[in-house]
Parts: structure tokens; C-alpha cells; sequence
């Protein structure tokens, strides 16, 4: 059982029942300590930060923070926010139990909790906590402005960060970002227009290893390539795919040793290698270099032809479960016919089977029916 929260408290004082519901709670809970406020009385509660500053009940709808053995939430009359200031040190108004409690976004980021506490003072936009934010990203606004004019222009603002503790900008530039969220038209750090033209990355995968021999057999190394891999999903614009291959080959091999990192654990013969990262619109075969990569012991598999291999797997998988679907509909019609059918079997065979099929199966049942059962074959010794 939790501990009773401080608004239960106050209201067993005031006579209240656990059968009861107070207005503006919801029901009693054990585990929430008792009773709790519903979303529109935390709406309607105007609170305060130890410096002065109002928030609105909006700040606290998500949730509440356990620290230090105390639920820090409105039913207990202190509920925390993180404070807009993101000061460098620890601020003396705060709790101390959060005093010295901290965290560290970025080098250039720290977040502190502040314990706030319901106020009589109406909720005003000047003196708020939503004040201060806003201040704080029209500042940031500024300073990106002289720090865009520092790199002539070559950042891009959705892949930089803005430490609001330091009060400074950081860039970086990552094109495999661009590919998986990017929509501009026009590049900042490249410093062009995108190219309408779309294609992928392609790289070629070579895996080697040892198998280990048996008896008066030696250990013998393995390898193989698998050429035209593709790195992204879906095509983008070839200025992407161009930048990925110059400045992102470290996320293709990030991505390698995450897909094979159980294989590398277990096997310590194992060696990965990310070979010929390329741009194109269409990943072309070098029938000439896959020969003499055959005649060097080097198997050579293509993932088109693996892929392709795979899908015409799927559709045969596909096509023999729906025709055993279909087998299972027409027994079902033939034994109980279409009258004696239940509906999901009726809706079943008219999904699987055209009507002419279903009549010809009513048909061949009447027919059935109407000749008998079979005679029984009489035995013979002889």
C-alpha cells in the first residue's frame, strides 16, 4: 500500500470517506495514496517556483517524479518542474532534497527540478515560468544569427544544438539524418540546391571467417561478399546519397556491427568489412570483377538476388496457405452444404471462392446426396 498523499489527508480531516469521491478527485486508490486530482482540477491550480515565478496546472499533466522516498506531485502539494532558467549551479531556493540534484542534457545543458506550491495569485503571462522560456529560445534566436554569420551561413539550425546553460550554439552535420528526416530543398552546409534525381547508397558487405577443420583437415578461411546492399529505405535526393558516401560512412558501419553483433560476439574469427560505398540511381553489376572474385575462393551473392529469392519464398508461402484455406472451405460446404453453413464459413467461401464455384460445390453435395452412400464392397476369399 502506498503512503496516503497529503490531499487525502485533508480530506479524512474533513470527514470524508474512502467510499466517497470528493469533487474534482478521482475515486479512492490504494496505490495512488488515495485520492488524486482529476486533469481539470490540476488545470484549474495555479502553482508557484521558489524564485516567484506562476506556472499553470498544464506543466504537471504528465506524470510525477519519486526522489528522495517523496512523490514530488501536486497531491502532495509539490510538484516539480524543470527550471527555465538552466542556471550553472545548484539555486539556494530550491528543496534540499533537490538542491544539489541535477542533469546533465549536454556538456552545455543541465536541467534542475524545481519544487513548486499552490499560490492565491491568478496565473499571468508576465512573471511566468512560460515567460521565461520564451526568453530564453528569442536569446537563442539572436546568438544563432551571429553564430550562422561565424560559419558564413555552411550550419544547418536542424542539426545543431543549443546549450541553455552555456548560452552557445554547436553544429554538426550528419546527411544520414537528411535522408531519414530532412524534406529541404536547398542545403546550408553544402551550400546547394539538392538534386531532383533520386537514388541510394549501395555498398558491398565482404564476411570472412575460419571453419575449423576436422581429423587431418586443416582450418580453412571463408569469405564472402554480398554486393548491392542498400543502406536507406527509401530513395532520396542524390546530393544525400552523395554526402552519405563522403561524410557518413561511419553510420553504415555503426549499422553493420549492430546487425552482426551477435555473430561477432561468438565468433572471434570473424572479420566485417564495409567495401565500395557508393551513390547511384541504380546499383549496376561488374560481371567481369564478380569472375574474378570467384576465381580468388571469394563467394559472391548479390542482395537483389537474395531479396528476390526471399519475396518468391513469401508469395509460395502465401499461395499454399490460401489453398489450403480453400480445400477447407469446399470439405466444409460438401459436408454441411450452404444452408447448414455458419456465417463465418459462408463469409469465408465468398471471400476464397467466386459464386459459380460455390454452386458447383452445392451441386456436386446434392448430387452426392442423391445417389446414396456407397455400397459396401463384399469380401471375397477367393
Amino acid at each position: 500500500m502506498k503512503e496516503v498523499n497529503e490531499l487525502t489527508r485533508r480530506l479524512l480531516a474533513k470527514g470524508w470517506t474512502p467510499e466517497d469521491t470528493p469533487p474534482g478527485t478521482h475515486p479512492y486508490a490504494d496505490h495512488e495514496g488515495g485520492w488524486t486530482y482529476t486533469g481539470e482540477s490540476i488545470r484549474s491550480i495555479v502553482w508557484e517556483t521558489p524564485c516567484g515565478l506562476l506556472a499553470d496546472g498544464r506543466h504537471f499533466m504528465n506524470g510525477y517524479m519519486s526522489y528522495q522516498g517523496v512523490d514530488w506531485r501536486p497531491e502532495n502539494g509539490n510538484p516539480v518542474l524543470c527550471c527555465p532558467v538552466f542556471p550553472s549551479a545548484p539555486c539556494p531556493l530550491r528543496d534540499p532534497l533537490l538542491r544539489t540534484q541535477g542533469y546533465t542534457l549536454h556538456s552545455d545543458d543541465v536541467s534542475y527540478q524545481c519544487a513548486c506550491h499552490q499560490t492565491d495569485r491568478p496565473y499571468t503571462y508576465e512573471g511566468s515560468v512560460d515567460e521565461v522560456h520564451d526568453r530564453v529560445w528569442k536569446e537563442a534566436d539572436k546568438l544563432w544569427e551571429v553564430f550562422k554569420a561565424q560559419h558564413k551561413g555552411r550550419v544547418c539550425r536542424q542539426q545543431s544544438h543549443y546549450g541553455r546553460t552555456a548560452k552557445t550554439w554547436r553544429a554538426y552535420y550528419d546527411p544520414m539524418d537528411c535522408a531519414n528526416f530532412g524534406c529541404c530543398s536547398y542545403c546550408d552546409v553544402l551550400a546547394k540546391e539538392l538534386d531532383l534525381r533520386k537514388g541510394n547508397v549501395f555498398y558491398d558487405l565482404r564476411r570472412s571467417w575460419t571453419v575449423k577443420g576436422e581429423g587431418l583437415f586443416p582450418d580453412q578461411r571463408k569469405t564472402i561478399v554480398e554486393k548491392g546492399r542498400k543502406l536507406l529505405s527509401s530513395t532520396v535526393s542524390l546530393t544525400i546519397c552523395e554526402a552519405i558516401v563522403k561524410y557518413g560512412r561511419h553510420r553504415v558501419e555503426e549499422r553493420i556491427r549492430s546487425e552482426f553483433h551477435r555473430d561477432l560476439f561468438f565468433d572471434k574469427s570473424l572479420e566485417i568489412e564495409v567495401i565500395n560505398l557508393r551513390a547511384a540511381r541504380v546499383d549496376k553489376r561488374d560481371i567481369l570483377q564478380d569472375l574474378q572474385d570467384v576465381a580468388n575462393g571469394i563467394e559472391v551473392i548479390h542482395a537483389a538476388d537474395s531479396l528476390k529469392a526471399a519475396k518468391a519464398q513469401k508469395r509460395a508461402r502465401r499461395e499454399a496457405a490460401k489453398a489450403q484455406r480453400i480445400r477447407k472451405v469446399e470439405k466444409m460446404i460438401l459436408t454441411y452444404g450452404w444452408d447448414h453453413l455458419e456465417d463465418i464459413w459462408k463469409r469465408r467461401a465468398e471471400k476464397l471462392l467466386d459464386d459459380d464455384q460455390i454452386y458447383a460445390l452445392v451441386q456436386q453435395r446434392e448430387t452426392s446426396r442423391a445417389k446414396g452412400p456407397p455400397e459396401e464392397a463384399q469380401i471375397s476369399l477367393f
